[in-house]
């Protein structure tokens, strides 16, 4: 993009994420290392919901080993029952909650008292040694600078303490290692000068013409964004090139669509939460029409009269790891690893030979112990010239500050968080999963539902920043008080995006009325 193109408006995030620059600048916790801390701080949406690995990683730590979480509650939880401290934090608190963490002294209006901040205080300890917080984002319907200013203030506060990144979508990690952000480069690099656009301003210089194209690798647009509004008018005005190998509703505002092989089609690798990357094998051939993505890139380059010169996935990934160190073609060449953490010295487990019929596929051979019958693997050399500087604290922008608006007595504030199951393409392309799919519903404290005298599936009126939907209430103490719980990527009874009414981009929190009918 930036060599073909050059253009620097890159993002791998939909506007629902984190300051790429702010979590690379952060001291980085592994998986393993969470599941093993003396205490687990999460500051992230329900892991049950958005990341059900590490959740069950996490809750084994709690009840098999006994070591301490505590947890930001934003809403519905599934490691509440096994936390050793819940501090309830409304949207535009997060911040404050933060501060009075790392100073000591509780914020006026907290929804926790003193007893609280002491424990927690207690439990991550003064420089927070040995402490893995667990940081994501918790609402997208709160502005990510509340998020983010917490997370800046912790760093500073408990610089003893690591950080383990909660972003929910599959390898955004890796797509944010390989520079795929205004001010990121290939390889964890920073640069504070470069001044692209990312997704959501790209979408509004879209909408008012100041961009004229667009370019979609592998993402639906309009099932991840919160302002689908904006989002719309954007594609409506743009030309618009998808690459994908799923649908979704933005091929519809496509003017080109180039089909892509997808995961299972293709070798390569994939890069998780922790930053390991580990490689994926062809197990089924894609359709006649679908192309690697590397030999898509190389055509579009071509067509820009350049060539990268890359004729295969080896090839790319050797140019990777040559250019930036990142392991790329390392990985792909033994196939009975088990991943490594870029940056960090591993040392490799040995593993037992393992019944071929289970991993499918030559690639895996090594790995099955069938060690040469497999055939000649031919292994190339890597001579890595990196030279890539990461960011620090001191060098991002991100989290120094954010300006709350006061809460409305009459109104809610309003949390929207993401379910495991949503209307995400996959989930809507597979009948046997579709119907796991809820409905949009208004998830409130007892006390707001004794407040305005309703129950459980009772439906009230809800108004928010752009009209009224009617939905239905149900009761979870799990929602802080003053607050109304909502599910991204729903639909009402109507099959309509009530969140599209409800939901206020513009301002850093989004306040809500219910009204008894």
């Amino acid at each position: 993009m930036r060599s073909v193109l050059h253009s620097e408006n890159v993002d791998a995030q939909f506007g629902d994420g984190l300051d790429p620059a702010l979590l690379q600048a952060l001291p980085k916790a592994s998986i393993d290392e969470a599941a093993n801390a003396k205490t687990v701080v999460t500051l992230t949406g329900d892991l049950r919901e958005e990341l059900p690995i590490l959740f069950l990683r996490l809750r084994e730590s709690a009840v098999q080993k006994h070591h301490d979480i505590v947890e930001f509650t934003f809403g519905a939880s599934g490691l509440r029952s096994v936390a050793r401290l819940s501090l309830p934090v409304r949207p535009g608190e997060a911040h404050l909650v933060a501060k009075s963490l790392t100073d000591g002294v509780l914020a006026k209006g907290m929804a926790f008292g003193e007893g609280e901040l002491d424990e927690a205080r207690r439990l991550i300890g003064a420089t927070g040694e040995g402490v893995v917080f667990v940081v994501g984002r918790p609402n997208i319907a709160e502005s990510a600078m509340v998020i983010e200013s917490a997370i800046r203030q912790l760093a500073e506060g408990f610089p003893a303490a690591t950080f383990l990144p909660a972003l929910r979508r599959a390898n955004v990690n890796g797509a944010l290692d390989m520079g795929l952000s205004p001010q990121l480069l290939p390889g964890r690099g920073f640069n504070a000068t470069l001044r692209g656009r990312d997704t959501l301003a790209q979408l509004a210089a879209l909408a008012s013409g100041e961009q004229k194209a667009v370019l979609l690798l592998g993402g639906d647009v309009l099932g991840n964004v919160v302002d689908v509004v904006l989002a719309t008018k954007a594609l409506d005005a743009a030309l618009v090139v998808v690459v994908s190998g799923h649908g979704g509703a933005t091929l519809a505002y496509a003017d080109v669509v180039l089909p892509a092989a997808v995961q299972h089609e293709r070798i390569g690798t994939v890069t998780n939460i922790e930053g390991r990357v580990t490689s994926v094998t062809k197990k089924i051939v894609p359709p006649g029409s679908a192309w690697p993505d590397v030999a898509i890139a190389s055509e579009l380059a071509e067509e820009f009269g350049q060539s990268l010169g890359l004729a295969s996935v080896e090839e790319t990934a050797k140019a990777i790891e040559e250019t930036t160190g990142y392991p790329a073609l390392s990985v792909l060449n033994d196939g009975s690893c088990d991943g490594v953490m870029f940056g960090r010295e591993t040392i490799a487990p040995s593993r037992l030979p393992l019944d071929p019929m289970a991993f499918p596929g030559i690639r895996s051979a090594f790995t099955v112990g069938l060690g040469s019958r497999a055939g000649t693997i031919v292994e190339t050399g890597i001579s890595t010239t990196s030279s890539t500087t990461s960011a620090t604290l001191s060098d991002v922008a991100a989290g120094r500050g954010v300006d709350v608006p006061l809460a409305d007595a009459y109104s809610l504030r309003v949390n929207v968080s993401r379910r495991l199951y949503d209307r995400g393409s996959a989930m809507l392309a597979s009948p046997a999963l579709a119907s796991l799919i809820g409905t949009t519903r208004a998830g409130l404290n007892h006390f707001d539902l004794d407040r305005l005298g309703v129950t459980t599936g009772d439906v009230v009126l809800v108004t928010g920043a752009h009209g009224s939907v009617s939905l239905p209430v149900v009761l979870d103490d799990g929602v802080p008080r003053g607050c109304a719980q909502f599910a991204f990527a729903t639909v009402d009874a109507n099959g309509d995006n009530a969140l599209t009414l409800l939901v206020d981009p513009a301002s850093v929190i989004t306040q809500v009325r219910l009204e008894t009918r």
